[in-house]
């Protein structure tokens, strides 16, 4: 489970932030989280509590936006959602495509004073 692992480096990178920025608590942080990395929000939302423990992100909310992924044909130019394609344009067959978004893994917002 990488989930632990990935909220353990969000709290250390947002207690960096909070130094930077003199905030003393976040109370929300909002990610995107791209279908294609792996991670199950549902994973990472069991982890995020016991990762903030003992830090001034105790008891903040994670807010997480999934983003599913997309793929672009490269010869016709449908968009389409790469498993639901089986690796193929679903218009034209082609295999050749380009993946637009799904890879992400962003903070995006915090809320803190």
């Amino acid at each position: 489970m990488h989930e632990l692992g990935l909220c353990t480096e969000m709290v250390r990178t947002l207690e960096d932030l909070m130094k930077e920025e003199g905030l003393k608590k976040i109370s929300k942080v909002c990610v995107d989280v791209g279908e294609i990395t792996g991670v199950l929000p549902r994973f990472m939302e069991e982890c995020w509590g016991p990762a903030c423990e003992g830090s001034p992100l105790e008891g903040a909310k994670l807010k997480i936006n999934f983003l599913p992924a997309k793929a672009v044909c490269r010869r016709c130019g449908e968009p389409f959602h790469p498993e639901h394609g089986k690796g193929a344009c679903p218009k034209c067959g082609s295999e050749l495509y380009d993946l637009e978004n799904g890879f992400e893994f962003e903070i995006t917002e915090i809320s803190g004073e």
